[in-house]
């Protein structure tokens, strides 16, 4: 097995998952740390038996240090579909309540999102929750995180 860059091995990595920097750092990517490669959105975390750190890495890196063709790839397709859904979640069609908020059902949960105390609340299930957001967007992208994620 041949070794690069400083005495990490240059094959036999194992996929540990694929995270996606969007929604978290919005503008901001990662470079990938085999490559160097910048602008990386959706990173690939790899682990070795013989290296005790993880590599946070891209699609086309990925797939050379896996050595799996099929596998890295279908895993960021998933996890970019997830992402497309949650960014379409609050543009979806909502209904106006009597109280003045919206409403809608997300995978068979009744999700509301209403303005008070100076933000905005959600409500599952008519559970009120204990957080208030700044924006209605945030409490509907909070709402898809909790019952989707």
């Amino acid at each position: 097995m041949s070794e690069a860059k400083s005495g990490i091995p240059a094959c036999g990595w194992v996929l540990d998952g694929v995270i996606d920097l969007m929604p978290a750092c919005e503008d901001d990517y990662a470079s990938c740390e085999w490559c160097g490669n910048e602008k990386i959105r959706f990173v690939h975390m790899l682990s070795h038996p013989r290296h005790f750190e993880t590599l946070a890495v891209g699609c086309v890196c990925s797939v050379r240090l896996t050595g799996d063709s099929v596998g890295p790839a279908a895993a960021e397709k998933e996890v970019r579909s997830h992402s497309a859904k949650r960014e379409r979640f609050p543009d979806r069609k909502w209904k106006d309540t009597r109280f003045g908020g919206r409403t809608i059902t997300l995978a068979g949960r009744r999700v509301t999102v209403a303005a008070k105390a100076g933000g905005y609340r959600l409500w599952i299930d008519s559970i009120e929750g204990r957080k208030t957001y700044t924006s209605e967007r945030s409490a509907m992208l909070a709402a898809f995180d909790y019952i989707v994620s």
